[in-house]
């Protein structure tokens, strides 16, 4: 039995067990795009078509592929239920959300909205549009939220991060409408703020580097229209400050929350250079990329609950250092697929995020 059939037929199998969708071709189709880029670690379909262990020929594969990213599948009625069990699986936690955008295929942008964990964002929902970075709009910061808000489990604790391309008051008027959420969001130095009776930049007020500088409950650009705070923060570590609004009162708290932004990066540069190179798919459509990435996010939500299982059996040392663990959880899960096929030892793909509350110093 070979490597590429393991890991097809556990795929195939595990997703039949968890998936309705019209009829099994779609699921089996599926199976395989998920096996061609955990075994390829590429998005491309005719890379991902090579690996895969039938008699079929491979272009016969990637045409089968290229049809259901055609096909009219619901991107959300099928990824639904796997986003809705990572938010449960840490609903005892506060739930900390990330917004940020990537480039992917040729000419289109993912505007993603994922959970953090640990030092790593798990994919909950996206929107992907043709552009290039920034050049979103505030009704399509709003759609990816949107898509968000229904899958959350009921009275869950929400913080919801963002660097500055979603700073729009339509976008947090409309968080502060329709949601009870707390947010964070880096905003330009040249915004203006109202408070009292002074309307000026935030970078004019008064900041000392290794400080914090907090405006309470001030208006927000020229018109006023939001109310908010503002915070002014210039660490040590930065050359420059930068700059917040949040409805968090508590600044530092505010500015703790927000270091972990960035950890959304790691989840694009796994599906990217470190992992599955879905920047180089030849997908141009929206629509079409937006189907290729249930696929790219279902293998990425396995390495991670992977890396989580070698973690809960202490079974790292085997692929990493035995002094300490130096590989992030995505880094185990695809050592430890290719370890276990190497040495012939059990494994089962998870597509549903476990609760490992008890693992610590993970990456």
């Amino acid at each position: 039995m070979t490597d590429r059939y393991r890991v097809y037929t556990k795929v195939k199998k595990m997703l039949k067990q968890m998936m309705k969708l019209d009829h099994q071709g779609q699921v089996v189709t599926l199976a395989m795009m998920i096996s061609g880029i955990v075994m390829s670690r590429n998005a491309q379909l005719s890379v991902m078509s090579s690996e895969i262990p039938t008699e079929t020929k491979e272009k016969s594969i990637e045409m089968r592929m290229r049809r259901w990213v055609k096909d009219e599948l619901d991107v959300e009625a099928v990824y639904m239920p796997f986003a809705r069990q990572i938010l449960e699986a840490l609903s005892h936690l506060p739930l900390v959300l990330v917004m940020d955008g990537s480039q992917a295929g040729r000419g289109c942008m993912v505007l993603m909205v994922g959970v953090l964990y640990q030092k790593r964002a798990l994919p909950i929902a996206w929107l992907v549009y043709k552009g290039k970075k920034g050049h979103a709009t505030a009704e399509q910061h709003i759609q990816a939220l949107e898509k968000v808000l229904h899958l959350l489990p009921e009275g869950s604790e929400v913080i919801l991060l963002g660097d500055a391309e979603y700073d729009t008051t339509e976008m947090i008027a409309w968080v502060e409408k329709n949601t009870a959420w707390q947010y964070v969001l880096r905003t330009s130095p040249q915004i203006y703020v109202q408070a009292g009776q002074r309307n000026q930049p935030i970078r004019d007020y008064p900041l000392e580097k290794g400080k914090v500088f907090h405006l309470h409950q001030v208006g927000f650009t020229k018109t006023a229209e939001i109310v908010l705070n503002v915070i002014s923060w210039w660490a040590n570590r930065y050359e420059e400050p930068i700059f917040l609004v949040t409805n968090i009162h508590n600044a530092y708290q505010a500015c703790r929350y927000y270091r972990r932004r960035f950890r959304i990066e790691t989840f694009f540069s796994d599906q990217k250079s470190r992992g599955f190179h879905i920047h180089k798919s030849h997908l141009a459509d929206p629509v079409r990329l937006s189907r290729l990435l249930i696929a790219a996010c279902l293998a990425y939500i396995w390495m991670i609950a992977q890396g989580l299982q070698v973690m809960a059996a202490n079974n790292a040392s085997l692929i990493d250092r035995t002094e300490r663990i130096d590989k992030s959880l995505f880094r185990l899960g695809m050592d430890w697929l290719k370890y276990a096929l190497k040495n012939n030892l059990y494994f089962e793909p998870f597509f549903h995020f476990p609760p490992l509350t008890s693992i610590v110093n993970v990456r």
